[in-house]
């Protein structure tokens, strides 16, 4: 039994949707052979078999599916794929199905209820898998009250707390070194397990209570939301912020170009090497990845995330709560809808709707080993 794998192109990805299988169930597929489609948040995958065989589909068409877990298995004959098709309907008869639309996985499922855990109380993007269960067990553990105090900060220095302790808080963290005028002094993130611990020194206070319970005490001024992969997160955590009169703050990279009569709204992340031109402006709570480039007059709305490599020529419009991938090109006088995703890779010649993705085709390839020939002079 050979499993077969999606390759993902890019890191933020967690999910994706089988749109449609190629071949059918049980049938003979070749080395090579396109077997599905796979939509991800950046791209349309087809997939290829890995090795010659008889294919089982282990995920349903129009499915979710974490991109970790087999979309497929190869069988060498038909009699090992009814054998393994027998054991999984006598392990489902043992324990009952699996649910492919739950938000969390039938193992995690199973570790929550022997460790006494509440799945609701577990705060992840993506599925719920037995890791983040028996991190918020080991979360737990930690007794009243004992979660960690934000740090002291100068007199007149400006106290930032950020919201979420993923990768994003150590680019946001790297951005505020720089400065002397402001400081983290706390990091709050929903995901349970990891409270008390800290990001590059900042400790980790607890969840979005928390933040609300330490504004209220005068523990920090502004916020920074450091959550780059997650359009709706920012939004989500914008709109709490603003709800409860906390202050957003920017954390601009020094390394940042920023021209004549460039506007500039709160809460953005502008990470290193960015270049606005001449009368951009720029709304609330973007996260804006390292070489980014908007020229001349460009428009950009609030809640915006791109990756790295993001260039856009002048007059172009960028809507609301808008996902950028990497190495993005647009022509002038293109305008992005609200709420549009765009692709990794992408050459935007054309306006895209409101609500609507760009997607790229992408034929997933082999990576195998150099085989080096002896020439004459080698010995």
């Amino acid at each position: 039994m050979k499993p077969v794998l999606v390759p993902t192109t890019d890191v933020n990805s967690e999910t994706g949707i089988v749109v449609e299988w190629h071949v059918a169930e049980g049938a003979s597929v070749d080395h090579g052979q396109v077997i599905a489609e796979v939509e991800t948040s950046k791209a349309l995958l087809d997939i290829v078999a890995t090795d010659g065989g008889i294919i089982h589909q282990a995920i349903a068409s129009r499915t979710v599916f974490e991109l970790t877990k087999p979309i497929a298995y190869l069988f060498d004959g038909v009699p090992e794929l009814e054998a393994f098709v027998r054991q999984q309907r006598l392990t489902e008869e043992k324990h009952g199905p699996t649910r492919s639309d739950a938000t969390a996985s039938e193992p995690a499922r199973q570790r929550a209820a022997g460790l006494g855990i509440d799945l609701e109380t577990i705060h992840v993007s993506g599925l719920i898998t037995v890791a983040h269960v028996e991190a918020a067990a080991r979360a737990a553990e930690i007794p009243t009250g004992a979660l960690p105090e934000p740090l002291e900060a100068q007199p007149g220095t400006q106290r930032i707390a950020i919201v979420g302790a993923g990768l994003g808080a150590t680019q946001v963290l790297d951005i505020l070194a720089a400065r002397e005028d402001r400081i983290a002094v706390a990091i709050v993130d929903d995901d349970i397990g990891l409270w008390a611990r800290d990001v590059m020194g900042v400790p980790v206070v607890g969840g979005r209570d928390r933040l609300l319970d330490l504004f209220e005490r005068g523990a920090f001024d502004s916020v920074v939301v450091s959550i780059s992969t997650s359009v709706p997160a920012r939004t989500q955590l914008r709109e709490l912020c603003e709800k409860n009169d906390i202050p957003l703050e920017n954390a601009i990279d020094p390394t940042a170009r920023i021209a004549a009569n460039v506007q500039i709204g709160t809460g953005n992340v502008i990470c290193a090497f960015c270049h606005f031109g001449v009368g951009v402006r720029v709304g609330d709570n973007n996260f804006i990845s390292a070489y980014n480039s908007f020229d001349h007059h460009s428009v950009l709305g609030s809640d915006i995330s791109t990756g790295p490599g993001c260039l856009t020529s002048g007059l172009v419009a960028i809507g609301d709560r808008v996902r950028l991938g990497t190495g993005i090109f647009v022509e002038p006088h293109v305008e992005i809808g609200d709420d549009a995703q765009v692709a990794s890779g992408s050459i935007l010649v054309g306006s895209v709707p409101a609500g609507h993705a760009v997607k790229r085709r992408v034929v997933t390839t082999t990576v195998v080993p150099i085989r080096r020939s002896m020439s004459p002079l080698e010995d």
